[in-house]
């Protein structure tokens, strides 16, 4: 991983890594105080005295654990003039005003740049071991899909629901939320990230869910859309409408594909629905140790896309004060095409429920 990480120095000769992510990443570490300096023929690990012994432990013996004390001050300069670090490349957008100046002011001598988002470049292709996570991630999230299921019923409040998918969550064994549930009733779905209320269902409302579950830190993410009635017409050309962006998509997903081809497939359907006005967010993103990493399948990403890359397929149509529907999948990309990890019912014959 270091030497990987190594090819990527260009205009600085060390990487200083803040993002707990990661760290994480890097090192195993989970604690609230670590970071990392890597240089061209050494890799650093800090943190404090609450971690140091634990940090001995789990960190791999590529990096030399080292204590943040009352020395810190005086260590750092000796460790950047030891291996002549003149050009110093940090993680911008994880390093707060404060943090930067405090490092500055010990770094005499030493010019800053930002180096953007190397280790996250590296985290785009996942590992056996992060694909088996975040495949029993995702497993776990339909387990609670099955169980929210059996709990709608007339009355029952988006925030109600919410809980219950909280809770149901840790019962079957992850250990947090990839983010905050979704749950939008009625006229509720038609808005893309719906801010969950008391409203409460009634027989006819469509019902969007978007939910995703962390284990052993990796997340997975899934959306399906339900009707609670028969659908009319109407409901029924946009869901289908919605399924065919879906499986162009990812009938486009392989090896070296463009995100900009892959978009491009997704829209046709829409289009010819004339409807591309009501699909305003991207396609699709990364996850892993994050719930939105990359790849961004944003609409006009000329982007390519790699072997083992996990990205969500997600087109939405939404019908503004009426109703919206969105479905969301993980796929792991080949060098073929792609294997859909999401098995939970998708066609409209099985996303039509009592309740």
């Amino acid at each position: 991983m270091l030497k990987q990480i190594r090819k990527h120095f260009k205009n600085f000769n060390a990487l200083f890594i803040s993002d707990p992510l990661n760290v994480y990443y890097l090192t195993g570490f989970t604690g609230s105080r670590g970071m990392i300096l890597i240089t061209k023929r050494k890799a650093y690990f800090f943190t404090d005295f609450r971690y140091l012994e634990y940090a001995k432990k789990i960190v791999p013996p590529d990096f030399e654990v080292m204590q943040i004390d009352k020395k810190w001050k005086q260590d750092w300069p000796k460790i950047l003039k030891k291996f002549r670090v003149k050009d110093l490349g940090f993680e911008e957008n994880y390093l707060t005003v404060n943090q930067y100046a405090g490092l500055k002011k010990i770094s005499k001598g030493v010019r800053f740049k930002k180096a953007g988002n190397i280790v996250e470049q590296i985290r785009e292709i996942k590992q056996g071991y992060e694909i088996a996570r975040m495949r029993k991630s995702q497993r776990i999230n339909e387990q609670v899909l099955d169980e929210v299921l059996n709990y709608l019923k007339v009355g029952r409040t988006e925030t109600e629901v919410e809980w219950f998918i909280i809770k149901a969550q840790r019962e079957l064994g992850a250990e947090d939320s990839s983010f905050d549930p979704i749950v939008a009733f009625g006229s509720n779905s038609a808005i893309p990230h719906h801010q969950n209320t008391n409203r409460k269902l009634k027989k006819g409302h469509t019902i969007l869910i978007d939910m995703g579950v962390k284990y052993k830190h990796y997340c997975s993410d899934m959306t399906r859309t339900f009707f609670t009635s028969k659908p009319t017409t109407r409901q029924a050309k946009v869901y289908e409408t919605v399924l065919a962006s879906q499986q162009a998509a990812i009938d486009a997903l392989k090896h070296n594909a463009t995100v900009a081809n892959v978009v491009k497939a997704a829209m046709k359907p829409i289009k010819e629905k004339n409807m591309e006005e009501y699909f305003q967010h991207a396609l699709g993103h990364g996850s892993g140790l994050n719930i939105h990493e990359l790849p961004n399948l944003g609409i006009e990403k000329p982007y390519k896309l790699k072997e083992n890359m996990i990205t969500t397929i997600e087109p939405g149509i939404y019908l503004p004060k009426n109703f919206g529907v969105r479905i969301e999948d993980m796929l792991i990309i080949s060098r073929t095409g792609a294997k859909n990890i999401t098995n939970a019912p998708k066609q409209l014959k099985d996303i039509i429920i009592k309740i």
